[in-house]
């Protein structure tokens, strides 16, 4: 099993990055990522402001053999192990969001905090369990580079808690090799991130198993699985178009894998459907991840 190190790292998603590692299809690697804004977070002591950061959502990049335009990448999420210390930290003057949830003065607001097998360490007497995900993940796309800012049709910066282990993503191939993107791990974060900076941030190491699979449905927006749900994501500017995205995409693939027609699919997910944005910024942009998902123990079409 290869190791791939954040030695070097991007804040775009971009044809032209050179992969730090080549690994065959069906292979299982351990990436390392960097913290979202660079390697400052050295120590306990350390704390973040603005001028520290250097991303956004810096990333290392891999390339899988074989994979070709048109083709699917599954991305098996095995393992996420965070490092030892993380931090979570906004500025209130320039966070719009937080003025809209509690008008504020406030300047830089930020924690550093010890993580362990335990948990996260958040004071003397709290502490956090450890929900590890992946905030950045997607392949590169066929035009220009892209900003790990946000999130697109090929992935990017969508901040799902579901991006965790024991869960299938399934992105669009655009490029030769695909060219995957890792970073911006988190050890626990809330919905809809509201401090724009939200969540534990942290170096980790990734184990993934990256598979490609020939063809790829003209799917609308991202699908991804775990043992429990089917999962749809979509990244569009304004929340309600992320829903509404991402549900098509969900009444899709109840259509295309397990028998559904439409308007049987679009009345059980009335029932039975579990929805949230996941990262909030501003007024509704620029952007709103949207993750719409269905238990598979009711993928039982009638009859």
């Amino acid at each position: 099993m290869q190791r791939v190190t954040r030695k070097v790292t991007y804040n775009t998603m971009d044809k032209a990055h050179p992969p730090a590692a080549i690994v065959a299809s069906g292979e299982t690697v351990e990436i390392e990522t960097e913290l979202n804004g660079g390697s400052w977070l050295q120590s306990p002591e350390d704390r973040w402001d603005p001028s520290k950061s250097k991303g956004p959502n810096l990333c290392t990049v891999v390339a899988v053999e074989g994979a070709q335009p048109g083709d699917t990448l599954e991305v098996e999420i095995l393992n996420i192990e965070p490092e030892g210390v993380g931090y979570t930290g906004f500025a209130g003057w320039r966070t719009k969001l937080s003025q809209q949830i509690w008008p504020n003065d406030w300047d830089v607001v930020t924690r550093t905090v010890t993580i362990d097998e335990d948990g996260v360490n958040w004071s003397n007497r709290l502490q956090l369990p450890i929900k590890p995900m992946i905030g950045t993940m997607g392949t590169a796309p066929a035009g220009e580079g892209l900003t790990n800012a946000y999130a697109y049709h090929t992935g990017g910066n969508m901040d799902v808690q579901e991006i965790c282990p024991g869960t299938t993503l399934y992105l669009p191939v655009c490029v030769e090799g695909a060219l995957l993107h890792v970073g911006d791990a988190h050890a626990i974060m809330g919905d809809g991130e509201i401090p724009h900076g939200g969540g534990i941030e942290c170096r980790s190491t990734v184990t993934l198993r990256l598979t490609v699979k020939k063809g790829y449905q003209a799917h609308e927006w991202l699908r991804a699985e775990n043992d429990e749900y089917i999962m749809t994501i979509a990244n569009e500017d304004k929340m309600k178009d992320s829903f509404c995205g991402a549900a098509r995409e969900l009444i899709a693939w109840m259509c295309d894998d397990y028998g559904f027609e439409p308007q049987e699919a679009y009345l059980l997910l009335g029932q039975v459907m579990e929805a949230r944005c996941t990262m909030l910024h501003g007024d509704d942009g620029p952007f709103s991840p949207y993750i719409c998902k269905i238990a598979k123990k009711y993928l039982h079409p009638e009859g």
